[in-house]
């Protein structure tokens, strides 16, 4: 049994059995914001993913047909996930502001013997960037996010994209109440069957959710249940545990029905130091980042939730499983083989008084005893392979699985079986590239609503000791600030040479300037790219002047 089969609706059945009978509507006053239809369907991906099809099985008694996994939802789900963050960066920095300074190399205009007024080269103040504000919470911020997160990022968005959904839900570990640095942070991700959406506002922000947690100790369950609810500028986050009998005899993993009967958090060591409630204000989401795909919901189209990367090609990918497991099926039915009349084997009289005709090991794959009914000993078996036919049919339906999922032409296909020409080609790039941009953005999103979380939790925790109170109120103009960045590198499906060719053409021709191809290409700020092209002039001025000086030595020769 899949320990995430059916997990939709045991939590359902939990909930709803969470005060004896009363329903989940009554339990948590709100209407569960997921159908039937979409419980079904992230069951049905998650079974996918792990190669647990309901179409694969091996040979029976009553069913000779065997169906084997070509492994595609979970090839799909990766690929996906690493041509979206293989050139990613993130940083979060001290935000920056341009102040005017004194130029240390202005000199004050003087006059020469003539009177004439000499005027300084350069101009009395410059633009730099100073820090708005203390860099330890950025710093901090930075490092966790670094280690704890975007290391992680690349194989837990590929679990994101094979269930259509991906929260990440960062919370502070407190350490050391006297330090510089009180803690650190710790990041937990729980994929789509894992989490219980419970409502959305009219923009389809999640709202309200539930999560479970739970622990098996030997005939006992105990079970978690973390609630979060947003209400204006306002976030509650309750914890309740319950305790029952485990009564799961195949599979400790199974979830039960029944939470069983309330306890105290401290209980169970695991949640002593939780608070059964906390409410955090001056808020504008919850309290972590929800990654959604963001392809169109072909399932439910009414329903906020995403869907699988590969949800619109599953029966694609059940015939893909097909045609391969009757590929396989052609190499076995078609190995050599010779038949043998049982008069050309060695016989033993067995004690019984009846004959048993016997091979070697080695040669009851290459032999068959047959009662040939003729002359002949030995007949060969070796039909002709219709292996080319199964590939090209095989390829063919890869084709359209890549199409339907936006993948670029050879990613599951051969590459080199159908020719295409160069519009052809251009289109299903563009395909690609649109897709992975959309991924990329929704998961921009999730991580800047899961940095806003940590920044969140820094002032409530004071968590670098940068928080300072004025009459009981947070004084936010010494909180240090942060800013974050992301650079998607999309060089795998773009080519970067033919756009930096076409704008290079077009600033020689005057319509595209010299500081916006440097901020493309460099990935510079225009400040940056202005100080850069200062230097490039000033460089080449001095290598002018240069130049003028030894001009005549280089002309009158040796």
């Amino acid at each position: 049994m899949n320990i995430f089969s059916s997990l939709w609706q045991k939590i359902r059945e939990a909930l709803q059995k969470m005060i004896g009978a009363k329903s989940i509507e009554k339990v948590l006053h709100v209407t569960p914001a997921i159908s039937n239809r979409m419980i079904d369907a992230i069951d049905l991906w998650s079974l996918l993913y792990t190669n647990q099809a309901p179409w694969l099985h091996e040979p029976t008694e009553h069913d000779p047909t065997r169906v084997v996994s070509l492994g595609l939802p979970s090839m799909i789900a990766s690929e996906k996930a690493r041509t979206a963050t293989i050139e990613m960066k993130s940083e979060i920095t001290v935000p920056m502001e341009e102040e005017a300074v004194p130029n240390p190399e202005y000199k004050e205009p003087v006059k020469d013997e003539l009177g004439n007024v000499q005027v300084s080269a350069v101009p009395e103040t410059i633009i730099q960037q100073t820090p708005v504000s203390g860099a330890e919470r950025a710093e901090f911020m930075n490092e966790q996010y670094q280690k704890g997160l975007l290391a992680k990022i690349c194989t837990q968005l590929e679990y994101g994209i094979a269930k259509g959904g991906l929260v990440i839900k960062p919370y502070p570990v407190i350490d050391d109440e006297e330090a510089d640095v009180k803690g650190r942070f710790a990041f937990d991700f729980i994929q789509a069957d894992g989490f219980y959406p419970l409502s959305f506002n009219s923009s389809g922000e999640l709202t309200e959710c539930a999560f479970i947690q739970r622990k098996v100790d030997k005939e006992t369950v105990y079970t978690r249940l973390e609630h979060h609810k947003l209400e204006k500028d306002k976030v509650t986050v309750s914890n309740t545990a319950y305790r029952t009998k485990n009564t799961s005899t195949t599979d400790n993993n199974a979830m039960s029905p029944d939470l069983g009967d309330e306890i105290q958090l401290t209980s169970i060591p695991e949640w002593a130091d939780l608070e059964p409630k906390t409410e955090i204000t001056n808020v504008d989401r919850l309290l972590f980042g929800y990654f959604k795909m963001p392809e169109a919901n072909t399932i439910d189209p009414h329903s906020p939730l995403g869907v699988s990367g590969f949800s619109r090609a599953v029966d694609l990918i059940k015939d893909a499983d097909n045609q391969y497991s009757r590929l396989l099926w052609e190499y076995e039915a078609g190995e050599m083989a010779l038949d043998v009349d049982v008069d050309a084997l060695e016989s033993k009289k067995l004690h019984d008084g009846t004959t048993h005709t016997s091979m070697l090991q080695k040669q009851r794959r290459l032999f068959r005893k047959l009662d040939l009914g003729t002359e002949d000993t030995y007949q060969p078996f070796a039909p002709a392979l219709r292996d080319n036919s199964f590939i090209g049919g095989l390829n063919t339906i890869l084709m359209r699985i890549e199409d339907t999922c936006a993948l670029s032409r050879g990613t599951l296909s051969d590459p080199a079986a159908e020719a295409r020409t160069a519009t052809e080609l251009k289109i299903l790039k563009q395909r690609t590239f649109v897709a992975n941009a959309h991924i990329q953005e929704a998961l921009e999103k999730a991580l800047r609503d899961v940095v806003y979380c940590m920044d969140v939790y820094c002032t409530l925790y004071n968590m670098v000791n940068d928080v300072k109170m004025i009459n009981g109120e947070v004084d936010s103009n010494r909180i240090g600030q942060y800013t974050i960045s992301f650079e998607w590198d999309d060089s795998i499906i773009s080519d970067v040479d033919e756009e930096l060719t076409k704008r290079l053409t077009l600033m020689e021709k005057g319509l595209e300037s010299k500081i916006n191809v440097r901020m493309w290409y460099f990935g510079e700020t225009e400040v940056q790219a202005r100080e850069a092209l200062e230097r490039i002039k000033e460089e080449a001025r001095e290598n002018m002047e240069q130049e003028l000086q030894f001009a005549p030595i280089n002309g009158g020769g040796i």
